[in-house]
């Protein structure tokens, strides 16, 4: 369902644009965060001109910025009628997540094809995080903390096409997480969820590795499908 621009809205959440960092950068990471905090909601026009006077910016910045969240699936561009920020359903939710276990098997597959000792350090600083977040009751964190565990291993991999199309999933799946963060499981034992995956990767074990992976990740899918029945 369309809904109403509400500009008043916007001027809460939406700030200007600061230099020197690259402008187009800016006005799209600006957005991309107000779109995902649900401070601009699923189905809301993004209409240029109050957005561009709100970040003080060209509309040219603010097109650009739209085109780019359009190619990461969280703004739909329609001819004649503008864009509008997407409505993700329980069937786009099964089918992002089964796109995400095919492109986080053939990254896991390139990283223990390639995996040399001391490789999988790099995850260590998310596994503290993910290990002290299980006393507080940060959802948001911890699905942020979950994205950056999966990023890192498809970032390990070098495989660049599998990389993008992978990000564009993830950004819509945090969309959804962050409006279902309050019906969310609870948060204790998140390193733990992890660390299994990271071990079978250094025995090189790689069809168990990928089962596990498999499962990981429909688990998510069904906490996160689970979450949306509340909403």
């Amino acid at each position: 369902m369309v809904k109403k621009v509400d500009v008043d809205e916007w001027s809460k959440v939406l700030a200007p644009v600061q230099v020197p960092l690259s402008l187009s950068d800016q006005v799209y990471n600006n957005l991309l965060e107000a779109i995902l905090n649900h401070q601009i909601k699923p189905g809301q026009h993004l209409v240029e001109q109050p957005l561009a006077d709100q970040l003080s910016v060209s509309r040219i910045s603010i097109r650009e910025a739209i085109r780019r969240l359009a190619q990461d699936g969280l703004v739909e561009i329609i001819p004649s009628r503008g864009s509008y920020v997407i409505e993700l359903t329980p069937l786009d939710v099964e089918e992002i997540y089964r796109l995400r276990i095919a492109l986080e098997c053939i990254a896991l597959e390139k990283v223990i094809d390639n995996y040399q000792t001391g490789m999988l350090d790099v995850f260590a600083p998310t596994l503290h995080e993910m290990e002290a977040i299980g006393m507080h009751s940060d959802h948001l964190r911890a699905a942020k903390l979950d994205n950056q565990f999966h990023k890192l291993l498809l970032n390990l991999s070098g495989l660049q096409r599998t990389t993008r199309m992978w990000e564009r999933m993830s950004s819509q799946i945090m969309m959804v997480i962050y409006t279902v963060s309050h019906y969310y499981p609870h948060l204790e034992g998140l390193a733990g969820r992890h660390q299994p995956l990271l071990d079978l990767i250094a025995r090189r074990e790689i069809e168990q590795a990928k089962r596990f992976l498999s499962q990981h990740i429909e688990e998510g899918a069904q906490n996160v499908l689970a979450a949306m029945q509340h909403i």
